[in-house]
């Protein structure tokens, strides 16, 4: 009889650090000799400590692909020519400050991008005729070249953007300058 409650302890022990310790459970297993390795191993794999710790791996894997989406999302010279209209040499990151997620998830991100080269003249010029037509959403104060839009909510988006979305992006640059200075973000 004695030997019979040993058991039923052991095994309880062994059920309650399956639900909450699971290396308890590995080491209990292993020394009371009640449960083979192969068993031993697969019970700690889908242990509830574990599949705690496999989502809690799953939301920090996607909060980092999330991140990643956001800062490289308008930062390549294609998605900007195709948002404003005016083509740019390639691009690199020099700096990018996350902006904090508010409580409905609105975000503004800021880049500081670097033109592998100068815009032409050409482009400047462009630039100036479009502005001074006027209705754009160029604008230009002093020598800064200065561009905003808003989509989303009703509000038409650029060709190739998701209109489901609610973005404001707005970018700005100074005259014979590489740098590019890009607010994104959710509204």
């Amino acid at each position: 009889m004695k030997q019979i409650i040993i058991k039923i302890t052991q095994w309880l022990t062994l059920l309650l650090s399956w639900l909450t310790i699971s290396p308890l459970f590995v080491y209990l297993a292993k020394k009371w000799k009640l449960i083979g390795k192969k068993v031993r191993m697969l019970l700690l794999l889908i242990s509830p400590l574990m599949l705690i710790g496999y989502f809690i791996l799953f939301l920090l894997a996607l909060q980092e692909y999330y991140d990643y989406q956001r800062k490289y999302r308008f930062a390549n010279n294609e998605t900007i020519e195709r948002i404003t209209g005016v083509a740019f040499p390639e691009l690199s990151i020099i700096d990018y400050e996350k902006g904090e997620a508010g409580f409905t998830g609105d975000y503004n991100d800021m880049l500081t991008l670097e033109m592998e080269n100068d815009l032409s003249e050409s482009t400047y010029h462009y630039l100036d005729s479009v502005i001074s037509v006027g209705n754009t959403k160029w604008y230009k104060y002093n020598d800064e070249y200065i561009y905003c839009t808003v989509w989303g909510n009703g509000l038409p988006a650029p060709e190739g953007e998701n209109e489901e979305e609610d973005i404001m992006f707005s970018l700005s640059f100074k005259a014979g300058s590489k740098i590019i200075n890009l607010s994104h973000g959710s509204w």
